[in-house]
Formats: structure tokens, sequence, C-alpha cells
């Protein structure tokens, strides 16, 4: 009988260098693996230059590397980046009608990475990019009952008590039944509810027919006279779910953004289109979660 081989002392810290290489982006793993067969790729250890002796050698996913000794191969993409996505941008990675989309980014570290789950094409807000697919599925399983938190903007005067009861106890869609946590609800000015429903029409993309969208009823809210914000947690992203459970409260929504992510916040600062790492405590939160066993 083959004897088990002993596991115990492998150091889960360390990746053969053509992995190592290729998860930075330098190439394709055939690619890495002929450039380290020519002994063309050096680790910087201790300030000095040693060449990485083949593919198959052991070294450290952050290790410090240098193609031919001079160019240096990128650090690794961290766990997990914050983008701010705009409205009207898709969140794949191409589109075949042309659309804007997550492709179009010119970080060069969010290309090395994918986006967790996605945000309507008509939403903005928080979409992290993951570099760890475990990661990912947990941030998107229900079991681990990750908040998510949107502002609505919705027509009608929300009446906040008999919403949050509404939404306490779930409400009926055609994919399901959800609940969701309101936490507040605050009316638009009566002056400006004109100018923000002009606003939204007037930016919508130009693959949009108005003609046709007032046709088939999607410009319902051209004559809205009361607007309201609702701010809103759930635990459950399916698609366009929030908008569900809204419309079908008798409040339809008309803008949405995503603020929070667990502990992970968009903040003021962070303007649409842009990205950055996350904060220490966030960075914690996100490594717990990817130890966390499996129920």
């Amino acid at each position: 009988m083959a004897k088990k081989k002993n596991n115990k002392n492998k150091d889960k810290s360390l990746f053969r260098a053509d992995r190592v290489l290729s998860n930075r982006g330098w190439g394709s793993r055939s690619e890495c693996f002929d450039l380290l067969k020519k002994k063309r790729v050096f680790q910087e250890i201790n300030s000095e230059m040693k060449c990485v002796s083949g593919p198959k050698q052991k070294i450290p996913m952050d290790a410090s590397l240098f193609v031919d000794g001079k160019k240096e191969v990128p650090k690794p993409p961290p766990l997990l980046r914050l983008y701010h996505k705009p409205k009207w941008v898709l969140s794949v990675m191409n589109d075949s009608k042309g659309r804007n989309n997550l492709g179009d980014l010119d970080e060069k570290l969010l290309s090395m990475m994918h986006p967790v789950g996605r945000l309507d094409y008509d939403s903005s807000g928080l979409l992290l990019f993951s570099s760890n697919g475990k990661l990912t599925q947990k941030l998107l399983h229900p079991k681990n009952e990750v908040e998510k938190e949107y502002v609505a903007l919705v027509v009608g005067k929300v009446d906040e008590n008999s919403l949050r009861e509404e939404l306490s106890q779930g409400v009926r869609t055609s994919i399901g039944i959800f609940p969701a946590t309101l936490i507040d609800a605050t009316f638009v000015p009566e002056n400006e509810v004109k100018s923000i429903v002009d606003d939204i029409i007037e930016n919508l993309p130009p693959e949009y027919d108005l003609e046709q969208l007032e046709k088939n009823g999607h410009l319902f809210f051209k004559s809205a006279s009361e607007l309201s914000e609702v701010r809103l947690v759930v635990e459950e992203g399916k698609h366009r779910m929030v908008r569900r459970i809204l419309a079908n409260s008798g409040y339809p929504v008309i803008g949405l953004k995503r603020f929070r992510l667990g502990p992970i916040q968009l903040q003021d600062d962070l303007l649409p289109g842009y990205s950055r790492d996350l904060t220490q405590e966030e960075d914690i939160w996100a490594q717990n979660l990817l130890k966390r066993k499996a129920d």
C-alpha cells in the first residue's frame, strides 16, 4: 500500500514561482514557466539579486521579483479593493453592445481582480473587487449574512412606520419573499422634486429611446410631485431585489446606491469611478470571513 504524503511540514505561505509570476499579471502560466526555465527571473533578498532556480522553486506570493534583473514584477493584488461604481456602467468586463463596463477601467490593479457580484446598470455605489475566489463565494452566499446597505430614491411620501413593519415581515416578489431592515426615510423637499426628475431623464444613456421608454411606461415618474429617500439593509443580493421589494411595497425606485457591504463603507471622499484599498479594520474582517469554516 502506498504511503500517504505527509503535508504537516508543508509551508502554505510559499508557492511555485510560475504561479506567483502568473498571479501577479506578468503573463500566462506557460509564459511564466518558460521565463523561469531560462533563468530570467531574479528575487531580491536582503538587497541582493538571486536568480530563481526554476518554475518549481517555492517563493512567497509577495516576493520582490525582477525580470532580467531590471523590470520589477508588480506586487500581488490585495485581497479586496473597493470601487465606487458610477451609474450607467455595466458590472461585467466586456459588452457586445459597446456600453460602458468594468473592462474599460484604467486601473491595472483592478484588471488582475474580479468583481464581487454586480450592481445594476442603473445603480451606483460600492462594488468590491476580489483576488480570491473563495472569499468572493463567502461574500455572496446568504448563509454568511453579509449585510448590504442601500439608499433608494422612491416615488411617493413614505409612511416610515408602516414601511418598516412591512419590510421586517418580508415582501413577496416574483423571485421569493425577502425581508429588509428600514433604517430611516426622509422626504425630498417639494421644490427640489422637479429638478431631480428632470436630471434623471436628461442623463439617461444614449442607447435609450425616450419615446419608447415613455410608451412602455418606464417614465412613470416624469410627473411625480413627491419623492422620498429610503435607507435600508438586506442580507441577500438577488437581481434587482431591493427595487422589487420597494416597488411591491408601493414605492417604486428611480435611483439606487449601495453604501455598505458588511463593515466596508463607501465614504464621501471616494468619487465615482475611483477605488481604494481596504482600511486595516476592513481587511481584518475580510481575512476572518475567508478563514470561517463552512457550516
